[in-house]
This record gives C-alpha cells, structure tokens and sequence, in this order.
C-alpha cells in the first residue's frame, strides 16, 4: 500500500475513533491518544501516516468535545472550562445549540489556520534535523 492512501485511511480512522472517544466527557489527550499513537507506530507505519492520524485525532477529538461542554455543562477537556461560564448562560436562555454551533466553527476555522502553520513550521524545523 503506498504512503498516500495509508496516510489518508489511518487519518480517517484516527477522525472516527476520535469523533467517538470526544464525546465522552473526561477522556484525557495524553491518556487516549497517546497510547493510539504508539501503536499506529509500532504497527509499522511510515512517519507521514502517523501524522496524518495524530493530526486528524486532535482536530476531531477538541471539536467534538464542544458537544458535552455545551449542551451538558460537562467539560469535554480542560481547554473547555473557560466556556462553562458562557455555556451556561447560553443553556438558561434556552439556546445551547447556539453555543456548540458557535464553539465548533471555531474550531475549524481554528484548524483551518493551526494546521497548515504546523506544516509550514515542520518543513522549517526539517532543515536542522541532521543537526539534532
């Protein structure tokens, strides 16, 4: 199988276990993704195929999140607890769903900019790998 379709299958499995895995409120990153991670990589796969699944497990891991913090008043992660506040005042004016719409536009517009500046600042960093 080449690198590019092994990429975009372990990128799309990454995104569906980690769409699940974020709904559940209190499921850490380093406690979830971290072992997931390790086994892609001892499963053999090339550095670009990890990648794309640790990429695509954040991206849908933190949306999927908003879901709990918005229409429970559950935290999803600690990057939620700021908008409990907000949450909440939302959910007594009866519009939560105004909130998780609100909360995950964000954060794709926030994927939208973080990701292609992580590659960018990859193949940077890339030039002084044989000095490290």
């Amino acid at each position: 199988m080449s690198t590019l379709l092994l990429s975009i299958l372990l990128a799309v499995v990454g995104g569906v276990l980690f769409t699940l895995i974020g709904l559940v409120s209190g499921t850490d990153e380093t406690a979830t993704m971290v072992p997931f991670t390790l086994l892609v990589i001892l499963l053999g796969a090339p550095p670009v195929a990890v990648f794309a699944f640790f990429m695509a497990a954040v991206i849908s891991k933190h949306l999927t999140h908003a879901a709990p913090t918005a229409l429970m008043g559950i935290p999803g992660d600690t990057m939620m607890v700021p908008l409990l506040d907000y949450t909440e005042t939302l959910r007594r004016l009866g519009v939560p769903h105004i909130a998780l719409r609100k909360m995950v536009s964000g954060g794709v517009i926030g994927a939208l900019i973080a990701f292609p500046l992580a590659l960018l600042f990859a193949q940077f960093l890339a030039q002084f790998a044989d000095f490290f």
